[in-house]
């Protein structure tokens, strides 16, 4: 499961979408490079997504392969020259 810290889901809240969509971390893969990248996107919930909710609502779904790649990690708000932005901190950098 990753974390999801108060002052992230508040920005989280922001964030416009379509009606009758929620906001989803998923995997996304870089057609030049063949990477897979994680990304913010509007779309539809899935069954096995770990969902984040801000005051009883469901803020962000978390699709299953990112969740489980990243179990332990915590996404954060950060201050940044061009604004808040959402920063993920991975597991294996949290120190125990």
């Amino acid at each position: 499961m990753i974390t999801v810290t108060e002052e992230a889901r508040e920005l989280f809240t922001t964030v416009e979408r379509p009606e009758g969509t929620i906001l989803r971390l998923d995997p996304v893969t870089d057609e030049s490079t063949g990477e897979t990248q994680i990304g913010l996107s509007a779309g539809e919930p899935q069954g096995d997504d770990q969902v984040v909710e801000h005051d009883g609502v469901s803020l962000l779904h978390i699709a299953a392969p990112v969740s489980e790649a990243l179990d332990g990690g915590t996404l954060n708000l950060v201050d940044t020259p061009e604004g808040p932005a959402i920063s993920l901190t991975t597991p294996d950098a949290n120190p125990n």
